[in-house]
């Protein structure tokens, strides 16, 4: 039993990793484009 709850609690920590690299790509990937706008403008 302490094997199944070891294994649901990799999964949901590995789901959650998966959320938080999302989010930060997701704002990494906007500072980026907020770069190449500035650089295209001047």
């Amino acid at each position: 039993m302490s094997k199944d709850k070891r294994v649901k609690t990799k999964s949901n920590l590995s789901s959650m990793q998966a959320i938080n690299y999302a989010h930060e790509f997701k704002i990494a990937d906007r500072a980026g484009g907020y770069i190449q706008d500035r650089q295209k403008n001047s």
